[in-house]
């Protein structure tokens, strides 16, 4: 490999590495999404909401579904607000990070989705659809890095409610507000990684070619 294709190679890997770091995009999450329908096809009919403050009705819209590759590892950003039970969003402003309506959150699981406990009342969660279901469903909150567990493809986004955010999941309908959340990989991919070791040795033999061909135009 001469210098010129070299050089070529090597801004080509540039090139790659410069459009991984920068891979990002924004889902839009809204108060509805239910993260207990994570791996759904549709909203079920006869979801077990409890309560009659919605008439036991209420299962939400379908969670944020994100593709994901195992062993990636992202960043996500979330702003904006959200409220429940009617609330208006400037009198009852509750962040990506919970708590700002008060009380905890003690929900029975459904579908794949288990249990989900928590301090705080309607935070961002995640799940990944990896493993033996029930699925663990984590707090994403203001900001979160994770890592793609083996054998999961897709990362839900959504959030946990009931009524008074205990028992069996469900009144979802009384929700309102969203949060915009950027997903970005800080890091660069795999295949990328590897570009970058051949670059190394393609390098490595260019240099012992270049001794080479000095040595040999010596005069004896």
């Amino acid at each position: 490999m001469n210098a010129l294709k070299l050089l070529g190679f090597g801004a080509l890997m540039g090139a790659v590495l410069a459009s991984n770091a920068a891979s990002a995009a924004t889902y839009t999450v809204y108060a509805t999404d239910d993260i207990f329908l994570a791996g759904q096809t549709s909203v079920p009919s006869g979801f077990p909401a409890s309560g009659s403050y919605d008439g036991g009705v209420g299962a939400g819209t379908l969670p944020v579904a994100i593709s994901v590759t195992a062993g990636e590892t992202f960043s996500l950003a979330a702003t904006g607000v959200v409220s429940c039970c009617n609330g208006s969003i400037s009198n009852d402003p509750n962040g990506p990070n919970g708590g700002g309506l008060g009380g905890g959150t003690s929900i029975s699981g459904y579908g794949n989705v288990g249990a989900y406990t928590s301090g705080t009342e309607l935070a961002l969660l995640g799940v990944f659809n990896s493993g033996p279901t029930p699925w663990t469903a984590f707090q994403v909150g203001a900001s979160d890095t994770v890592k793609v567990p083996t054998g999961a493809s897709i990362l839900y986004l959504g959030f946990a409610d009931a009524f008074g955010f205990s028992g069996a999941p469900g009144t979802y309908n009384d929700n309102t507000g969203s949060l915009a959340v950027t997903a970005s990989v800080p890091e660069p991919s795999t295949w990328a990684m590897m570009l970058l070791g051949f670059a190394g040795l393609s390098f490595a033999g260019y240099r012992r070619a270049v001794r080479k061909s000095g040595t040999a135009a010596q005069p004896a």
